[in-house]
């Protein structure tokens, strides 16, 4: 699973490496409002490298999807793809960015071992 987060933090993430200096910002942001340690948000962004699933991480991603647009930028990426991501709901809205985040991975992931093969 951990592999599975590992792969993409939200392959949008890989958008805020290489693009708008002020997304990077944003996440940075988002890091010390979270609590999350800078090093930590630096591997999620761009290794998308996961170590930890705490509520603070979770808040972290929700952060990012909150004051980005990175997940329009990943429906668009996969328009014509299947998935169920954007009907996952929580009443907490970090568990719930957090699963969209995971179902977004999965979708990725898929997609990568297809161009592999």
């Amino acid at each position: 699973m951990q592999c599975s987060l590992a792969s993409v933090l939200l392959l949008g993430l890989s958008v805020l490496a290489t693009k708008a200096p002020e997304e990077v910002k944003i996440a940075g942001e988002c890091a010390k409002d979270n609590h999350v340690h800078k090093r930590e948000a630096l591997d999620l962004i761009m290794t998308y490298h996961l170590k930890k699933k705490t509520h603070n991480v979770k808040c972290f991603i929700n952060c990012l999807f909150e004051r980005t647009n990175i997940l329009e930028k990943v429906r668009k990426k996969h328009p014509k793809k299947n998935h169920n991501c954007d009907s996952i709901k929580d009443a907490d809205k970090c568990v719930e960015s957090f699963h969209k985040f995971q179902c977004f991975v999965k979708i990725e992931e898929k997609l990568r071992r297809s161009k592999l093969s």
